[in-house]
């Protein structure tokens, strides 16, 4: 894993979260619709807990009712945190260390995302270090197959992922989109 990729890097900025009043089987049909095995859990705007698929599942298991328990009586209250120039490395450790699957990262204070074991495996491919070069030829090589595929046939990016890194920031995203000739993630497309 390359060390100088940071937490900034791979955390995601949008994430769920609910109140410490939300009942789990609200939280839980949240967690479908989003597609999320984890939530945070807010007062506020100020993180008191993490509230994941398995443990819904523990208190189902043990015969509570979710339309009765609420997120505070079943959230991990231990946030393992850490700050968004923390190196990926350090946060994988954490991670192990702490048998945590998720981090919250905190900043000046705030809550500004999470990052989860998903994320840390992602990234090891990730090297900011890279040239532009490498990017571009990448970017070249896509583009030279799709002119190979032909008019009125699927293009070569059908099929693939949204998920890569943005041409503009250098950012790990999930949803790339194209703009301008290049893939960009949704905070560089909004500039």
């Amino acid at each position: 894993m390359n060390g100088d990729v940071t937490v900034r890097e791979v955390m995601r900025r949008e994430f769920v979260g609910v109140s410490e009043a939300d009942t789990l089987r609200d939280t839980a049909g949240l967690m479908l619709d989003e597609d999320v095995e984890a939530v945070a859990v807010l007062r506020g705007s100020d993180p008191e807990g993490l509230l994941t698929q398995q443990d819904i599942l523990e208190v189902a298991v043990e015969g509570a009712a979710l339309s009765d328990t609420v997120a505070a009586d079943a959230m991990r209250t231990e946030l393992p945190v850490v700050e968004p120039d923390t190196p990926l490395t350090a946060a994988a450790d954490r991670m192990s260390g702490q048998q945590a699957r998720h981090l919250f990262v905190m900043g000046d204070g705030e809550l500004l995302g999470l990052v989860s074991e998903h994320d840390v495996v992602t990234a090891t491919t990730l090297d900011p270090g890279g040239e532009a070069e490498t990017r571009e030829v990448a970017t070249e090589a896509v583009r030279a197959e799709a002119a190979v595929v032909g008019e009125g046939e699927a293009t070569a990016t059908e099929g693939y992922s949204n998920q890569g890194i943005c041409e503009v920031c250098g950012t790990l995203t999930r949803n790339l989109s194209s703009f301008n000739g290049q893939l960009v993630c949704s905070d560089c497309r909004d500039v």
